[in-house]
């Protein structure tokens, strides 16, 4: 058995295919000698190695795409669990005004114009704008 086929990494999908094209042909040649004679002709051994060729790459591209759902699923569930105990994704707010939402009534209510009320809540002009329009969607001001 070809070591290097196991052990050594491989850096192209060419190098890949042509080890596994030696490994195989080595190994068809040794089954064909021992239990099929029948086979030993030239024709039967390049049907034969066509046939596990494609049964390998299939074999190796199931294996890529399971990986590859798997490695998603437990992404999927690592963001679940790290959601469930309370992690936020993605920037933090920048204001700190505890009270927004009474700051966002009285810009409403016309008490405070838009700058005063955007620096009483520490926020920007966009964050400003988005804030308050997604309080207005949902009612609280």
């Amino acid at each position: 058995m070809n070591e290097d086929l196991y052990t050594q990494p491989v850096l192209s999908y060419e190098e890949m295919m042509n080890k596994c094209r030696e490994e195989t042909r080595q190994r068809v040649s040794e089954v064909i000698r021992l239990c099929m004679p029948f086979a030993d002709t030239p024709e039967g051994r390049i049907l034969m190695e066509e046939q596990l060729y494609g049964v390998l790459i299939q074999m190796l591209t199931f294996m890529q795409v399971n990986n590859r759902r798997l490695r998603k699923e437990r992404q999927r569930e690592g963001i679940d669990a790290a959601m469930a105990n309370g992690v936020q994704f993605g920037r933090r707010q920048k204001f700190v005004a505890e009270n927004y939402i009474e700051i966002f009534k009285r810009y409403e209510n016309g008490e405070i114009d838009k700058n005063t009320a955007r620096e009483e809540t520490g926020a920007s002009p966009n964050t400003f704008a988005r804030m308050y329009r997604e309080l207005k969607q949902k009612n609280m001001i």
